[in-house]
């Protein structure tokens, strides 16, 4: 099964938006450590780019948890929001983006908040949290003393990012391992499988089912792993690998059901963790050789993810190497949603590939895309195909990347060097 279906929070996202008119929050506490950094013209346009991120993480930085929202109008966020939150405050510091005082006030606020947010079930992090106040959230994103499930999809991407502080940073080890221990991993794996949770909204029972899909699943089935939490049918990068043909380029899709094959998790893999498996380096390079051969074979610059966007009905959608016997396919987030626009350069996806593989091709989308940085706010989505223009759209997933991105590209290694067999 894909990331969690999305529908309800991107339809809120964008009746929020639209009732701002996509305006910044001006009630939102200035969190920055001071001046909100500004870009220095002439500044090396890696550490620029971080730079510009960054701005979207002091903007939206709240005070009373240290969480940040996951737009400029939207107050909810996943555990993969606060994953990608922490990635982006630990590449900043690493950068010389903020400085120790202003790293370790926001680390120790964030983490202090984990430590406290309520479970579901007492179990597990739930999907949506108030950013503001560190309460669960209902489906309808009302306060819940209950909640509506988990995935274990967004608990694998925090739970290497609390590896990276216990292990890059001992002076966080013992509140990041206390953070993971609240977490019953008999109930997040079962019989070598992730396990999601969800709640039916007409009965309240509760839903266990496997989530799977391949990419995302050898992706946080990794974090659970750091953490000898080994789920081993989902390590498996190849039991359930089927191969299909994108444009004379060799890919691997799930056999099991319609998961879609996207960047997203071959690039924070490759950034965070490294490819643990000879398959998972092999599948990251063919995604990335699929959509230059787009760019070879139609002259289309293709830089494909996951991604927010401002355009209806969806405001999210799903950009896929391949997709259920269609290649290069955009969907909003359930199902059967296939449209034909829009059709984006991913802003987070040309950082990261160029970072990782830095060739003649991935610097075209690089520079492609950096008209997409929104002065004082962050990054936008990406550029529009064809047109090139910039769709807007700022997020803390997108500055996140981009910051990762960064911090890869002056290092050459994965954020992390623990071995996951």
């Amino acid at each position: 099964m894909q990331r969690f279906n999305l529908i309800r929070y991107w339809s809120a996202i964008a009746l929020v938006a639209l009732l701002a008119a996509c305006s910044k929050d001006s009630t939102a506490p200035d969190n920055s450590g001071g001046t909100p950094v500004v870009p220095n013209p002439g500044t090396d346009v890696w550490l620029a780019g971080a730079q510009t991120a960054w701005t979207f993480v002091a903007n939206n930085t709240q005070a009373s948890t240290g969480l940040a929202k996951s737009h400029d109008t939207f107050q909810f966020v996943t555990v993969w929001d606060i994953a990608s939150q922490i990635g982006a405050t630990y590449s900043a510091h690493e950068l010389g983006v903020i400085d120790d005082a202003n790293y370790d006030g926001r680390i120790r606020k964030i983490l202090s908040t984990l430590t406290t947010m309520p479970l579901f079930d007492g179990a597990a992090f739930n999907r949506f949290y108030d950013s503001q106040t560190g309460q669960m959230a209902s489906a309808d994103f009302k306060p819940s003393a209950t909640g509506f499930g988990w995935s274990t999809t967004d608990i694998g991407r925090l739970l290497i990012w609390l590896r990276v502080l216990a292990v890059n940073q001992p002076q966080y080890s013992a509140q990041a391992t206390a953070i993971v221990n609240r977490l019953n991993f008999s109930r997040l794996i079962s019989g070598g499988t992730l396990q999601g949770m969800n709640v039916d909204p007409n009965t309240g029972a509760r839903v266990t089912y496997a989530e799977t899909g391949l990419g995302y699943e050898q992706y946080a089935a990794g974090g659970f792993a750091l953490w000898s939490q080994r789920a081993t049918n989902s390590l498996n990068a190849t039991a359930y690998a089927q191969a299909k043909n994108v444009l004379g380029v060799t890919v691997f899709v799930d056999s099991r059901g319609t998961a879609r094959l996207t960047s997203e998790p071959y690039i924070m893999m490759g950034l965070e963790i490294g490819w643990y498996a000879p398959a998972l380096r092999d599948q990251a390079q063919a995604v990335l050789a699929a959509q230059q051969a787009r760019y070879d074979q139609q002259g289309v610059i293709t830089m494909v993810t996951e991604d927010a966007m401002p355009d209806p009905p969806y405001y999210f959608y799903y950009y896929s190497v391949y997709h259920s016997g269609n290649t290069f396919v955009v969907e909003g987030p359930g199902y059967g949603t296939i449209v034909m626009n829009p059709r984006w350069v991913s802003s987070k996806a040309a950082f990261a590939w160029r970072a990782l593989f830095p060739t003649d091709y991935t610097l075209k989308t690089f520079n492609a895309v950096q008209a997409a940085a929104i002065p004082g706010d962050g990054w936008g989505a990406g550029v529009y195909e064809g047109s090139m223009a910039p769709t807007g759209y700022a997020s803390l997933n997108t500055a996140g990347m981009i910051l990762e991105s960064a911090l890869y590209h002056q290092r050459g290694q994965p954020v992390l060097s623990q071995p996951i067999s």
